[in-house]
């Protein structure tokens, strides 16, 4: 096999480059499946650290240097991405006990009753205060609703207000709650 050839200044060349790769890339990504027994992950960490080493632009004195540059890359790469599996993983799990909870399954169900009870009352409401008030559910302020509806805003304020009314005669005390913070 050819030896990376470097210019007087030691800055590798694209032809030095793909020396190098073509030398020690099987073995880091041999070297990086010991870590992640995982193929496909070993060779894009491989490939990263070679992505870091075209970068750094360093002057490397020898072909030792490149090797002890490119495992260590390697290694740390892979020290990373284990960490962020471990993250990953109890971050799964940690959603996975949630949402098999009763406490999450009750409250998600309440909250989807409460909020189908308010959509029903309010599609009983004339069609401009129904509009003012899905817009609203949406979170949009009175000044956005009288642009989007291309209306006054006072106009959006009295429809809002007659529509609270009407809606809180007909709605539980939960759901009262809910408009309050329209």
């Amino acid at each position: 096999m050819e030896k990376p050839q470097f210019t007087k200044s030691k800055a590798l060349d694209k032809k030095a480059f793909k020396l190098i790769f073509d030398k020690f890339f099987n073995a880091l990504c041999a070297f990086a499946y010991k870590y992640l027994n995982e193929v496909s992950a070993a060779e894009d960490l491989v490939q990263e650290a070679f992505v870091s080493f075209w970068e750094k632009g360093e002057n490397f004195e020898n072909e030792s240097a490149i090797k002890a540059f490119l495992y260590t890359s390697v290694r740390n790469k892979c020290l990373n991405y284990l960490k962020h599996q471990t993250v990953k993983q109890k971050h799964e799990q940690n959603l996975i006990y949630e949402l098999e909870s009763d406490q999450f399954f009750t409250q998600h169900v309440i909250e989807e009753e409460v909020f189908n009870q308010l959509y029903q009352e309010i599609s009983q409401l004339p069609k401009s205060a129904q509009q003012i008030m899905l817009l609203a559910l949406k979170g949009l302020k009175n000044k956005e609703i009288a642009e989007q509806l291309d209306i006054s805003e006072n106009t959006v304020k009295t429809q809002k207000k007659i529509a609270y009314s009407k809606l809180k005669q007909k709605l539980s005390p939960p759901l009262n709650a809910i408009l309050l913070t329209l």
